[in-house]
């Protein structure tokens, strides 16, 4: 190993005739080391980036989801509720439908996803630690609450009463 460094520094270093090299392999080794410098600072910063991302989406996302093999609908009969109830480990449950929705309020469009959430979904999810404004449903009232990018988007104001 001493042998190819003793070789490189030389050669590296050497004050020959030929100037032209000498440049050209400074300007190549500079372009070396900052590009793998870069490249470092990048994926370092794309490393943070994914633990900092996947923090928020823990919170939304459930421990276990069941999906159908085909269609968009389940069917969830009450033996299969008791089953499930019965399975150790499983505390609770909730059921939800999911789609996409067009908005429109005021003259402004938004295509979003709409969720349809049973009583128990306040269960299931933390909704204390991730609703900033407002309150949650009541279950009883035909009520929605909106994202805070959806609100910005559509300039909706909170329990606003006068424009439904």
């Amino acid at each position: 190993m001493k042998f190819p460094l003793y070789i490189a520094k030389r050669y590296l270093f050497s004050k020959s005739s030929n100037n032209a090299i000498n440049i050209i392999t400074g300007i190549a080794a500079v372009g070396v080391v900052v590009g793998a410098m870069s490249l470092f600072i990048v994926l370092s910063g794309f490393s943070g980036l994914k633990d900092f991302s996947l923090q928020f989406t823990n919170v939304f996302d459930s421990d276990l989801k069941v999906f159908p093999a085909r269609g968009k609908t389940l069917s969830f009969h009450e033996d299969k509720e008791k089953q499930l109830m019965e399975v150790p480990g499983v505390a609770s449950y909730s059921k939800t439908i999911e789609e996409r929705v067009f908005l429109q309020y005021k003259g402004k469009n938004h295509i979003a996803y709409i969720k349809g959430t049973d009583t128990n979904y306040k269960a299931v999810n933390p909704i204390d630690s991730i609703l900033y404004f407002g309150n949650w449903l009541a279950h009883d009232e035909p009520e929605v609450v909106i994202g805070l990018g959806t609100a910005a988007k559509l300039s909706i104001g909170i329990q606003d009463y006068i424009d439904y």
